[in-house]
């Protein structure tokens, strides 16, 4: 698999979702990516990242920086 950035008009939303589910792809919002990184953080505290760690994963993830 290979992951896209897809910005369009919120009008647009519901046929793209309809057309990807028909092709079988996994559309997620980055909120979404986030919220499964955290869970997976906090899944495992052996391998815990700091706050700030966690931090600089959500700006790469939500603000590309």
């Amino acid at each position: 698999m290979e992951d896209i950035v897809l910005r369009m008009p919120s009008a647009d939303v519901a046929m793209v979702m309809q057309f990807a589910s028909r092709m079988g792809w996994i559309v997620e919002k980055p909120s979404t990516v986030i919220d499964h990184f955290i869970k997976a953080c906090n899944a495992n505290p052996s391998n815990a990242l700091s706050e700030e760690e966690i931090q600089a994963e959500v700006n790469a993830v939500r603000y590309g920086k």
